[in-house]
């Protein structure tokens, strides 16, 4: 057996055989049925176009699963694209960043293109370019640092950014760090770190007592629900695309992670995402407040 063959995905081979079997199946049914000319034209089409959609997913997931340069720059396409326009989850997400502030020394893992900049932006409470003295962004994703910069730009904010480019996992605190954060702010990435506990650790570690975590996360539902079968069908794909991103019980993660150190406050909601996205709608968001 090659080596390289394990390389391919699971959800590749899955969608390449069903549609070589929905190929099969209608020309073994075609032959058997004395449908009328035209009906067999139609059918015959139809599960051609369905069997050349599903192909063409599972070469283009086999693609992005086996070029991880790519990968990234697809994933960083897809979240400038949806920077760009606003999003009813903007209420959420800049509820809780105002419940949390935003002040002082912050941090924040997976930033991305700067999403959550917009809600500094349109804060009608806080000025932030004044009440952030440094903002760190820890983001092993390089395509998204020049983003980042437009969009400060763009959104008229000038505090003092420094960008990381590595993973929440091998943040190197030294000890003059050690407990001088005001805000560490994650949200949508605990589901692609390799290790929720080491990057709680890591943040643990930088917040000063009294600092906040500032949390917003879709997360696994509830075992046994039709949600939760949907998001069985959907994971491969969306680990894929969303360049390592799955379904984690991240509320109680986070609770037994955090344990007694922290005041934890998370509650459950319904993101408003769109139809397409049906299986990332339970949310969390909260704040835990270091002790």
């Amino acid at each position: 057996m090659c080596s390289s063959c394990f390389a391919i995905p699971t959800i590749t081979i899955q969608l390449l055989v069903t549609s070589a079997a929905l190929l099969y199946g209608q020309r073994a049914l075609s032959k058997r049925t004395s449908h009328k000319k035209w009906t067999r034209r139609i059918t015959s089409t139809i599960t051609i176009l369905i069997s050349l959609i599903l192909s063409i997913l599972g070469i283009f997931l086999l693609v992005l699963a086996t070029n991880d340069e790519y990968r990234r720059r697809n994933f960083a396409n897809i979240c400038m694209r949806q920077n760009l326009r606003s999003s009813p989850l903007d209420e959420h997400r800049c509820s809780i960043l105002e419940e949390g502030g935003v002040t002082g020394k912050v941090m924040e893992f997976g930033p991305g293109p700067g999403t959550n900049f917009k809600c500094f932006q349109n804060s009608t409470t806080i000025d932030y370019s004044s009440s952030i003295e440094k903002y760190v962004a820890v983001e092993p994703n390089s395509y998204f640092e020049e983003e980042m910069r437009k969009e400060m730009h763009v959104r008229g904010l000038d505090f003092p950014l420094e960008f990381v480019g590595i993973k929440g996992e091998d943040v190197d605190i030294d000890a003059s760090q050690d407990g001088s954060f005001d805000v560490v702010i994650m949200t949508h990435v605990l589901c692609s770190v390799d290790s929720v506990e080491s990057v709680l650790s890591n943040a643990e570690r930088v917040l000063k007592p009294g600092g906040r975590m500032i949390i917003m996360e879709h997360h696994d539902a509830e075992k046994g629900t039709f949600m939760w079968y949907v998001q069985r069908v959907a994971a491969p794909i969306l680990n894929i695309v969303g360049n390592g991103c799955t379904f984690r019980n991240l509320r109680g993660m986070i609770e037994e992670s955090l344990g007694s150190r922290f005041d934890v406050r998370v509650v459950d909601f319904e993101a408003p995402m769109p139809a397409f996205m049906y299986f990332v709608r339970p949310h969390i968001k909260g704040i835990a407040t270091k002790k």
